[in-house]
């Protein structure tokens, strides 16, 4: 589960006007394009050593990202990394809400939706290097019956695409595609009710996404107008409408321009329920399941403390 390297500096100038910060890299191993098996090498490459000295620590199963955040923060590290996709930052996230560890990433999964928003890229060997220089932000959380988010959250279509790709060992942009395509020839909209406000809305949906951060993966950008850090959902509805549309309004999807198709209502809101019948397709960050029952969304502002590289456009 852990390797550990202590670096250690001869300039006592050095070592008290830079004091070496403690970090662990809790690392996913089966994450998205598998990419974290090099991640030794390129933490020793990469990493600036005056500045840090590292552990590494491995998952062992789902679900452990977050015990071993929680541990993190109790021996004292300062940093933690998640090395992985936006389900194993998710994990770790939910380990180190409202402490004052702070949170690093290195991508390693598939569609990658939070650090590339961030601003870390997709690249194992550049992320790491942004992490020499990057500075601390408060960063908000959502909660979904009683369970952390940090990037996107959601019902419906969205949700059965991320369930349909639970469990597949070929991970990448081309199955996601292909399981896309599935899902939305196979997804019929349902009836549902949102509560935020002080109002209900009532609406046959085909997605009801309720994001913190713009992005899914593969730079989807669903929600264009969210910003991590202002206390507020922002609440995409797509609704029901002819499947052709859907796949007509990539480009627009894509480009940013989401809110242009008149089939999409937008809201922004502290809270919101949603409230529809039988089993709804979920899903956290990219990780499906499925419910039955009311979807209780809340925010939680800048529970979070994250490591932003200085040159991302952060909002």
């Amino acid at each position: 589960m852990k390797d550990a390297f202590p670096v250690e500096t001869n300039n006592p100038f050095v070592a008290e006007a830079l004091r070496a910060r403690n970090l662990v890299f809790i690392v996913n191993p089966n994450s998205g394009t598998r990419l974290q098996a090099k991640i030794k090498d390129c933490i020793e490459r990469y990493l600036n050593h005056r500045k840090f000295t590292y552990s590494i620590w491995y998952t062992e199963r789902p679900g452990h990202a977050t015990e071993l955040a929680q541990k993190a923060v109790a021996e004292g590290y300062e940093i933690v990394v998640a090395v992985g996709g936006d389900g194993s930052i998710n994990e770790v996230a939910a380990g180190l809400l409202h402490t004052d560890a702070v949170l690093g990433i290195v991508p390693a999964g598939s569609g990658n939706g939070l650090a590339m928003h961030l601003g870390y890229g997709r690249k194992i060997e550049e992320a790491i290097k942004k992490l020499n220089a990057a500075e601390v932000r408060k960063m908000d959380c959502g909660v979904l019956n009683g369970r952390p988010f940090v990037n996107v959250a959601g019902i419906g279509f969205d949700g059965l695409v991320s369930n349909l790709m639970k469990g597949q060992t070929k991970r990448g942009f081309i199955p996601y595609f292909v399981r896309s395509i599935k899902a939305g020839l196979q997804y019929v909209s349902k009836p549902c009710e949102l509560q935020m406000n002080g109002e209900t809305i009532r609406e046959n949906c085909f997605v009801v996404t309720v994001a913190n951060g713009p992005m899914y993966g593969y730079n989807v950008s669903i929600a264009p107008d969210a910003r991590m850090d202002d206390g507020l959902f922002s609440v995409v509805v797509l609704k029901e409408a002819p499947r052709w549309h859907y796949f007509m309004a990539m480009p627009n999807v894509l480009s940013g321009k989401i809110f242009n198709e008149n089939f999409v209502r937008h809201f922004t809101t502290k809270e919101l329920v949603i409230k529809s019948e039988g089993d709804n397709y979920i899903h956290f960050d990219g990780e499906g399941s499925s419910y039955s029952g009311d979807l209780h969304f809340s925010i939680l502002p800048k529970s979070l403390h994250v490591l932003v590289p200085r040159e991302a456009n952060y909002e």
